[in-house]
């Protein structure tokens, strides 16, 4: 049989070297005076970063496990970094959760709180932190999955003396997101079959031994290979759903890398999709380039209703030609997940978590202002290191008769602009070539999201973070990602419209700037 190797791992099997290990010192991002470091959005203290991983909340702190290269700039000597918040925004750099050890890699996985003990792993009063990632090796090229467990709430990990914990001789086979299920008082593991499009369903008393029970997919977009799979519960009012998450390394609709979901039932053993929840027959998160391997934290307050999450703002495309600024990568800012309904049907929306307010600078709200002078509001923002700020404005189609167009230019040439087009009824996001050498043909975009007819008035929030612009619209049911990179000096903010339309009047528009 033919022996598959990951893309990035076959890829970057030249770069496993020993190296002397780094030592992290803890800091707030915030005290950080990096003019290019955002102020809203996770980055590492240095070198590479991916996936976020082992996502889990614990006494009131936020942990946030991560892929990280401890050595360098580029993908390779995968380890889990660590970093924890109280409030999702500030973030404290801990040492390296688990290194990589004898050219086995730590890649993606999940981390839990086990209050009950079921892996025997916890010592004191304190419930043991088990964290559950693949474990690749790059001497036979297998992917397995494999435990380590913590103590001291989650600061320090023991590697597990018997992984791997499931081992399949497979060289695509990865991501185990783990969670507690009360129903059989059980673990639930999701992994995929990323080759095989295909998500597994394995159960566990003890998260030592582990029986699979289901298979799920292929399914939806099957093009590239999938990754990251998550599966958890929403209620919305008195209804409940069961989401299924798969991240696509490519193939997503703005193309590369992205994320899909499934709606429908989990009796503990196995995923169905109800085709019945929802209005269309692929469902994707995202509608912009940048926010990839999304997983929710567990063990958040009142997570039936709501889940946070974030993604890795970056595309597979060009992940390793974006900028490096003495790091390369960032999340996105933090979200908030809930279920909608909306004529019969269900969807995902998100916002932004509600804790990016406590860090405004300056606030200003305008009602019934136009375009002029809502280009006065961002006259201040004319250089990439004041790039920190969002602004929230209504649009009502019926009182626009071509366009309306939010444009960030770079010496006087559109950088990244997002636009509501009357005649086609639609959201468009485009993202130009960069002058910051992210040398892909694959980074210039389009991406456009085709309205109901029913649409009437509507919100759009866009949050602008240094080198990143996220757009929430119509209540979080469409949402776009996307870095950009301008130039240093001679940035304009503005709205532009066409002759028809100059005398538009904003219902409001609010500028919220931050620290």
């Amino acid at each position: 049989m033919k022996k598959h190797i990951s893309m990035w791992a076959a890829a970057m099997l030249t770069v496993l070297t020993s190296c002397t290990a780094q030592q992290s010192s803890s800091k707030l991002i915030s005290e950080s005076s990096t003019p290019a470091r955002p102020v809203l959005h996770f980055t590492p203290e240095k070198n590479w970063i991916n996936d976020p991983n082992g996502m889990f909340f614990y006494e009131g702190e936020y942990h946030l496990f991560y892929q990280y290269n401890p050595y360098g700039e580029k993908w390779g000597h995968m380890s889990w970094g660590h970093a924890v918040s109280r409030d999702l925004i500030s973030w404290e750099h801990l040492p390296v959760a688990l290194e990589e050890e004898d050219k086995v890699m730590i890649f993606s996985g999940s981390a839990v709180v086990d209050y009950q003990n079921t892996s025997g792993f916890g010592t004191g009063n304190e419930p043991p932190i088990v964290a559950i990632y693949t474990a690749y090796d790059a001497k036979s090229g297998f992917q397995s999955q494999s435990i380590a467990y913590s103590n001291d709430k989650g600061r320090t990990f023991k590697k597990y003396n018997q992984n791997p914990v499931i081992d399949l001789k497979k060289a695509d086979f990865r991501d185990p997101k783990v969670f507690w299920y009360q129903a059989d008082k059980k673990w639930i593991m999701t992994v995929s079959l990323s080759q095989e499009k295909k998500v597994q369903f394995y159960s566990s008393k003890d998260l030592k031994k582990w029986d699979l029970m289901s298979e799920f997919g292929p399914a939806g977009v099957t093009a590239g290979i999938w990754e990251c799979p998550d599966l958890f519960q929403l209620d919305y009012n008195n209804e409940s759903v069961w989401v299924l998450g798969v991240n696509l390394g490519t193939h997503s609709i703005a193309g590369g890398s992205g994320l899909q979901y499934f709606l429908g039932d989990f009796d503990g053993k196995a995923f169905k999709v109800n085709a019945s929840l929802t209005k269309e027959p692929l469902n994707f998160i995202e509608y912009g380039k940048d926010f990839y391997a999304a997983v929710v934290w567990e063990g958040t307050p009142d997570q039936r209703k709501e889940r946070k999450w974030l993604g890795w703002m970056n595309n597979w495309e060009y992940a390793d030609k974006v900028p490096y600024y003495g790091w390369r990568g960032s999340m996105s800012v933090p979200r908030t997940l809930r279920l909608q309904k909306q004529d019969g049907y269900f969807y995902l929306k998100q916002e932004p978590v509600k804790e990016i307010d406590n860090y405004k600078k300056k606030s200003v709200e305008k009602n019934a202002i136009g375009i002029p002078d809502a280009n006065a509001l961002f006259s201040g923002f004319t250089k990439s290191d004041s790039l920190s700020f969002s602004t929230s404005f209504v649009i009502n189609p019926s009182e626009i008769h071509d366009f309306l167009k939010f444009d960030i230019k770079g010496k006087g040439s559109s950088v990244i602009n997002f636009t509501y087009d009357k005649a086609a009824n639609e959201l468009v996001l485009v993202r130009t070539k960069s002058s910051k050498n992210v040398d892909s043909k694959q980074y210039p975009t389009i991406q456009r999201v085709k309205l109901d007819k029913s649409d009437k008035e509507f919100e759009v929030r866009i949050i602008v973070d240094k080198y990143s612009m996220e757009v929430f619209t119509h209540d979080g049911k469409y949402v776009f990602t996307n870095l950009f990179f301008a130039p240093s000096k001679d940035i304009t903010v503005s709205f532009a419209t066409s002759k028809q339309d100059q005398k538009l009047v904003f219902k409001s528009i609010g500028l919220d700037t931050y620290l």
